[in-house]
């Protein structure tokens, strides 16, 4: 259709209507018109050029988001024209008519920094009215969204001098640059549309930009329309997925998405629950939780053209415990002194959940358990002795959320005492079926002998220990004490020796006293290299004062100093 321009039509010349702040801003076009005019000869009144209006070009060009025209026909081929403005009520022979900025006709607002409509200037070859704005300016205009626009089109023509021409074309999703060779208006005219080809995408803008500033460029018959038939746009639909569970720490997999039956293009904006927020053309596919807990998930999808949509769901988080590291022990036993033996304890652990805070504590193995110092992800603390024993140490660390670890020491502390322990024991226990590693089926008595004291200044015990089973024909003989842990009632031994005199064995003894009893002990011996138990007393027993076995005669003697 043929627009009606919003602002009055010309009545008189521009010599006797024009303001005076108007003529002021186009003074530059006016004599850059005059000049033109004048330097054109009697051939320049002619009309447009056969050659150059016949000249061979590809008449479409088609890409996966738009095709471009070189003819009118073809792009009224390609959809709708809904605005069509030739300017005519504007073709009056040499004038020009300024009009606001912004000026809005036939569904176009052009936002040039001064619009102006030129009428029939037959020297330059303008032949019929066409907008331009001043020497050397860009011409450039919005599109009304109330149908959106998807194709677009206009007769070009340049008046001065000829020079590149370039064309942004913007769009709700993004732009597209062309590069166009547009004639002088005494040569012609030059036809270029485009129309859009993705699914929601639709024009929102365009710029002409000319390069110098000796040339002014014109738009005549200009077209604005749609791909087929426009339909009603349709809200998408959001997907939160859910509801989700996991772990802190660890990646919870989201299924965020939405569907939109227009195919538009989609921004998604969402709100984890944990703080984290955002917005994007695509969703986060999973989502680290610092702690644990319950979260509402909120996921809001907008298409752009007014249709929104919004799904909620949760996430359950469940707390981690935390992991203590192993920790380390003096190896060889300690000697007791007046001042107590004091062992410092420490363990780093890890945690999952970031935001949890963290207690320990540490259990000595005499009864005592002390809260130890946690420092970012170490746990530290202190065992102290007064008595000589054999300490199991275990650690354990706490997390705000009740998760906790424990971690026992390879190996027990060992703390005697130098200045006073003897034992002396003769006799023999039974030894059942399975004690002896090579021999699991014989079962017989055990004689024994053990001998161990400190010497005065010594911290290594003095003595010996003869073991004999005649079934399998085990016997065993020390070559060196390790240690000896006495007390008034029982006692510990360790050592190295033989086993039917060659190899390089240990043996451990558990001793309990038998001035009110018969006493009983508990024998261990296992190869020092591989570990390899080669004898047990009591098989499969917790190695301590519960697995010791009654001597079926014999006596056990212990001082403690």
């Amino acid at each position: 259709m043929i627009a009606n321009p919003s602002s009055s039509a010309p009545s008189q010349r521009r010599s006797g209507r024009e303001s005076t702040d108007r003529r002021g801003v186009h003074a530059l076009l006016v004599a850059s018109l005059t000049f033109a005019a004048a330097a054109c000869g009697s051939d320049d009144l002619m009309a447009p050029r056969a050659d150059d209006l016949n000249a061979a070009h590809p008449s479409v060009v088609a890409t996966p988001s738009y095709s471009t025209f070189d003819t009118r026909s073809e792009l009224n081929g390609a959809g709708v024209v809904d605005y069509l403005n030739g300017f005519d009520d504007f073709n009056v022979d040499d004038l020009f008519f300024p009009q606001e900025s912004p000026w809005t006709a036939s569904g176009v607002t052009y936002t040039s920094a001064n619009n102006v409509v030129l009428g029939r200037v037959i020297e330059l070859g303008i032949q019929s009215a066409a907008i331009s704005t001043d020497f050397g300016a860009p011409i450039s205009g919005t599109f009304a969204d109330s149908v959106p626009a998807t194709l677009f089109g206009a007769n070009l023509m340049l008046i001065g001098d000829k020079v590149p021409v370039t064309l942004l074309v913007r769009t709700n999703i993004g732009s597209y640059s062309f590069n166009l060779d547009v004639p002088l208006a005494a040569d012609g005219q030059r036809f270029f549309g485009i129309a859009l080809s993705k699914p929601g995408e639709y024009l929102t803008g365009f710029q002409f930009s000319i390069s110098g500033s000796g040339s002014a460029l014109l738009l005549d018959d200009v077209a604005v329309g749609h791909k087929g038939a426009t339909s009603a746009n349709t809200d998408p639909v959001a997907s939160a997925g859910g509801p989700y569970v996991g772990e802190e720490g660890s990646a919870v997999a989201l299924a965020l998405s939405s569907t939109d039956a227009d195919g538009d293009a989609l921004t998604f904006t969402w709100d984890l629950g944990d703080g984290t927020k955002g917005t994007g053309s695509v969703p986060p596919a999973n989502h680290v939780y610092a702690d644990n807990g319950a979260y509402d998930i909120v996921l809001t999808v907008d298409d752009g053209r007014g249709g929104a949509a919004t799904a909620r769901t949760t996430a359950t988080i469940s707390n981690v415990a935390p992991s203590l590291g192993s920790f380390s022990i003096p190896s060889t036993p300690l000697a007791l002194t007046p001042a107590g033996v004091t062992v410092p304890i420490s363990s780093s652990f890890t945690d999952p959940g970031t935001l949890d805070t963290h207690t320990a504590a540490l259990d000595c193995g005499s009864g005592v358990t002390a809260q130890s110092e946690v420092v970012g992800e170490t746990a530290s603390s202190a065992c102290s002795f007064s008595t000589p024993g054999i300490y199991a140490i275990r650690l354990t660390v706490r997390d705000k959320d009740g998760g906790s670890d424990t971690k026992a020491a390879s190996a027990p502390i060992v703390v005697f005492d130098p200045a006073g322990g003897r034992l002396t024991a003769g006799g023999w226990v039974t030894s059942p079926a399975g004690a002896v590693a090579f021999a699991p089926t014989g079962a017989g008595k055990l004689m024994f002998s053990l001998t161990a004291r400190y010497e005065p200044g010594s911290t290594i015990p003095t003595g010996n220990a003869e073991l004999n089973l005649n079934v399998g024909k085990l016997e065993f003989r020390s070559t060196s004490l390790d240690w000896l842990v006495a007390t008034e009632t029982s006692a510990q031994i360790q050592g190295r020796g033989t086993v039917n005199g060659a190899g390089d064995y240990a043996f451990a003894v558990i001793a309990l006293d038998g001035q009110s009893t018969n006493g009983a002990v508990r024998i261990r011996i296992w190869h020092r290299v591989s570990g390899t138990v080669v004898y047990d007393s009591r098989p499969g027993a917790p190695f301590d004062e519960s697995g010791v076995t009654t001597l079926g005669g014999g006596s056990i003697q212990l001082h403690a100093r």
